[in-house]
């Protein structure tokens, strides 16, 4: 097949998506509805989708297995509302060895359907489904104690915003069906004529692998709550790297942005100018044991996967300082290679912790540009062990301008000094906890860093007036990671981005032209992701050189807009199943209690509490052994202490300006993953941001928009009723609100209109 230019692709998705795909995708996974009337909607056990994409063009396979948990044969009707703009291509259901054929519903009929549905459920969550087509396929008998499976394929053109596709698998049904019973699955298989450069989601974590011309993005995990549609970004592009932006920006407010850029996934490793890198490691006697040997594997991992054109150096610590070359930097042969492995073999834990002298005779003789990766388990007790000497000392050794990488090992460290030596020298800090194996950390680290793309990028915006960008300092590009630039901007119009950096002696430059629109009312996530990084930010300001009364505002300002956890703010913890009207049932399996953050007491919740499903984008491609579901485990245990939230009460600010023990780790990490944040979904359940409006939970009122005015019009609906429905026909933007319950207060121009049950 000969691919088609990208001209011709844009025109086509153009074309397709002028019609239908500008309206938002109906939120829904399907509903298996019995015919008695007195039975909720069956379970679903599992929920498995395929997403191919071919040039802007996706084919989507679905596959779900529904559980009859009655003693009884049941009849029940599938229903799935069926995207604008897409086509169903394929249904495949057996029922007793025949094939059951299912049908596409009018306009009409489908609407007086839905309508008997929300009736009968009194479900808001199915507001949502209004002005669909529905496919509808009857079901007989469904085994008592059994399970039903079904397939169905649809094909849908990508949606195309700013130079960006964007691909919408709705998931979210009803307030009644929002858990699989075990496992939910979606892989996104993406191709085209241009290669597929960045990827992003701010709806789910995902693991994004490339081969062969394909990126695979993928998300798993068991007992998924299906409250909110999977949304991936990606773009397309010629370039060595691929730079796409997305905007949003509503009324006469300054706009929002966030800019991805990735190098090219099939960069050889002969195509990237060999690096010069200096490992550090910390032999004091707190190593004995495991530590040291994990660390001692770790260093030789790195060193075995040095490439020939590869300069290295080893500085090994205690109570002193020990070189591996007398005369510098040496090239990565064999010969030097296996010295270094017998050098390391020779490692032994002893002594105390010179952390300054080590990190003099790194950067004394580190070359320009080169990297430094820095492991030590201890605070500072040989030599110089004022925090405010060493990064001074540092400072003016590292005159090359090293990148300066610091793996922390253990709870007995000073956080600031590991945070400040690495930001300050255009690196990063990592941290090792107490049963976690340093030898995947170390090797995983090296592994990001391995392959330098760009260095000293710097990031030129024109045509537009650019402020609030995060990461204020540009971080070195690699191969396999992702840069996610985030930031506010002024005016309208055409805007030359351009993207600037070293490889080797060479300076290169990559430039695009994005609109930044006067409107752009979608992809509010964007403000949300901005507003969890610039809090990040003024708490790392404030943990690590003091509070004002300004940092202290600011922080708390947007914190209670965006509903984000911090050492300032209180929120009501409060059971999903309280936010919606129909209660949840309480699920077979109960997971242990959420742990808590640093800065607030232990909230009380109930044993049986289901932890978010909602997670984060990944900016960075994952190894091959980071399979989606060992992805997600993982980042839910290092986001414990942001996805819970303060207790009623203050908010123990003091808290998070540990720089040692647990207490100091957990702020460490607290403020990281704040700045790190590429998702949109919130650590607290009682703020909700649905269509460019702010609703808070109230527990007398239900969800109150937060731009009602207690002097407007107020008028009362009961929920379901016809004026109910008569106000979901107002737009999508309503029907997502009233979405969330029948207790809500919304504002609609000059009025508030009170929804009641």
């Amino acid at each position: 097949m000969t691919p088609r230019p990208l001209h011709r692709v844009l025109a086509l998705l153009a074309l397709l998506t002028a019609t239908a795909l500008a309206l938002p995708a109906a939120r829904a996974h399907g509903i298996l509805v019995p015919t008695d009337r007195t039975l909720p909607p069956l379970g679903l056990q599992s929920h498995r989708v395929e997403i191919a994409v071919n040039d802007g063009i996706a084919l989507v396979t679905i596959d779900q297995v529904w559980k009859n948990s009655t003693d009884r044969p049941l009849e029940a009707t599938y229903f799935f509302p069926v995207p604008r703009g897409a086509v169903v291509s394929g249904f495949e259901l057996e029922v007793n060895g025949k094939m059951q054929k299912g049908e596409m519903l009018e306009r009409e009929k489908a609407a007086r359907i839905y309508q008997d549905i929300v009736n009968r459920l009194r479900d808001p969550g199915l507001v949502e489904w209004m002005d669909k087509d529905l496919f509808q396929v009857r079901i007989f008998p469904v085994p008592a104690r059994g399970t039903q499976k079904l397939r169905l394929k649809y094909v849908q053109a990508a949606e195309v915003i700013g130079g960006n596709f964007r691909i919408v698998y709705p998931l979210r049904t009803s307030n009644q069906s929002l858990q699989t019973l075990e496992d939910f699955t979606l892989t996104a298989k993406l191709r085209g004529a241009i290669p597929v450069r960045t990827v992003y989601s701010p709806s789910h974590r995902v693991s994004i692998t490339n081969r062969d011309g394909t990126t695979t993005v993928g998300f798993e995990d068991d007992r998924v709550l299906l409250d909110k549609d999977f949304v991936l970004y990606f773009g397309m592009s010629n370039e060595d790297v691929g730079i796409t932006t997305l905007t949003h920006k509503k009324g006469s407010d300054s706009g929002f942005f966030l800019l991805t850029a990735a190098p090219r996934a099939s960069l050889e490793s002969k195509e990237i100018q060999g690096k010069a890198i200096t490992f550090v490691l910390d032999t004091s006697g707190s190593m004995t044991g495991e530590k040291m040997e994990q660390a001692r594997a770790a260093l030789k991992y790195c060193i075995e996967r040095l490439g020939s054109d590869d300069r290295f150096d080893i500085v090994r610590f205690a109570s002193d300082v020990e070189r591996f070359s007398s005369s510098g930097m040496v090239a990565a042969s064999d010969s030097n290679k296996k010295r270094a492995l017998e050098f390391v073999d020779g490692f032994e834990a002893a002594g105390g912790t010179a952390i300054d002298e080590a990190l003099t005779a790194a950067l004394a003789r580190a070359e320009a540009g080169s990297l430094v990766l820095f492991v030590t388990d201890g605070r500072p007790t040989v030599g110089e062990v004022d925090t405010t000497a060493i990064l001074k000392q540092a400072e003016k050794r590292n005159v090359n301008k090293a990148r300066l990488f610091v793996m922390g090992v253990g709870e007995d460290l000073n956080t600031h000094l590991m945070d400040l030596l690495g930001s300050t020298h255009g690196g990063t800090s990592h941290y090792v906890r107490p049963g976690e194996d340093v030898k995947v950390a170390i090797s995983a680290l090296y592994e990001q860093i391995a392959f330098p793309i760009l260095s000293d990028v710097q990031l030129t915006i024109d045509g537009v007036k650019v402020y609030a960008q995060l990461p204020q300092r540009i971080p070195d590009l690699f191969r396999g990671q992702q840069l996610i630039v985030t930031g506010r901007y002024r005016g309208a119009g055409k805007a030359k981005v351009r993207l600037e950096g070293r490889l080797g002696k060479e300076t290169r430059r990559f430039e695009v032209t994005v609109d930044f629109p006067e409107e752009q009312k979608e992809q509010d996530f964007i403000a949300t992701v901005w507003a969890h990084r610039q809090v990040g930010y003024l708490l790392d300001q404030i943990r690590l050189n003091g509070e004002t009364r300004e940092l202290r505002e600011e922080v708390i300002q947007l914190a209670k807009q965006y509903g984000i956890v911090t050492p300032y703010t209180s929120w009501l913890v409060v059971d999903d199943s309280e936010l919606t009207a129909p209660p949840r049932p309480r699920p077979p399996e109960p997971r242990p209690p959420w742990p808590h953050p640093p800065w607030g007491p232990r909230p009380i919740r109930p044993p049986w509490q289901e932890g978010d499903a909602g997670g984060g984008a990944s900016p960075t491609t994952t190894t091959p052994q980071a399979s989606p579901r060992d992805l997600e485990r993982k980042a839910d245990e290092r986001e414990r202490i942001v996805r819970d939230t303060a207790a009623a009460g203050q908010g123990r600010a003091e808290a998070f300006r540990d720089d040692r023990g647990k207490a100091g780790l957990d702020a460490a990490e607290a403020v990281k993953i704040l700045k790190e944040k590429s998702d949109d979904a919130p650590e607290v359940q009682a703020v909700k941001r649905i269509g460019g409006r702010v609703f808070r939970w109230s527990g007398t009122e239900g969800w109150v928009d937060q731009a009602a005015d207690a002097s407007q019009k107020r008028v009362r609906i009961t929920a379901f009723s016809a004026e109910w429905t008569a106000l979901a026909s107002r737009g999508a933007d309503v029907r997502q609100a009233l979405a969330l319950g029948d207790r809500i207060q919304i504002r609609i121009g000059d009025t508030v209109y009170v929804i009641t049950p």
